[in-house]
């Protein structure tokens, strides 16, 4: 009887009788239509007929045990979102009745006219050139 053996590299084809036991064939894991096949079982138990392919695979190590999700004990703390205010540059500027406009925020001393200076509460602040100045109490 004639089986034939695929491996992940070639087909071979073995001469073999029925009553024999499929470890003499093959050291390698077999399979038969999806089915593991037992290396003590006879040709004749698998149920194979003459020119079946069978096919062989090593045996692989256990792959890696899967990260457990962590638990975070405290929740997630909310991202800030910027405040939308309409007509934000009527609190930069100020027009007298004389038509003349006025800054009321401070201008920044190193950088110049055009960049104002954060408001916190104890200091004034500059996010260009990183000047702080404090605020007297």
């Amino acid at each position: 009887m004639r089986i034939f053996i695929r491996t992940g590299e070639s087909l071979v084809s073995v001469d073999c009788e029925e009553s024999s036991r499929l470890s003499q064939i093959s050291e390698e894991q077999l399979f038969y239509g999806g089915i593991i096949l037992d290396s003590e079982m006879t040709i004749a138990e698998c149920g194979l007929a003459e020119y079946s392919t069978l096919e062989a695979l090593d045996s692989l190590l256990g792959g890696k045990k899967k990260k457990k999700k962590k638990a975070y004990s405290t929740p997630k703390k909310k991202a800030h979102k910027k405040k939308k205010v309409k007509l934000a540059a009527l609190n930069i500027y100020k027009v007298d009745k004389t038509q003349k406009v006025t800054r009321t925020k401070k201008v920044c001393e190193k950088c110049g006219p055009g960049t104002f200076m954060a408001k916190h509460a104890n200091r004034f602040y500059c996010g260009k050139c990183f000047l702080t100045i404090l605020a007297k109490a």
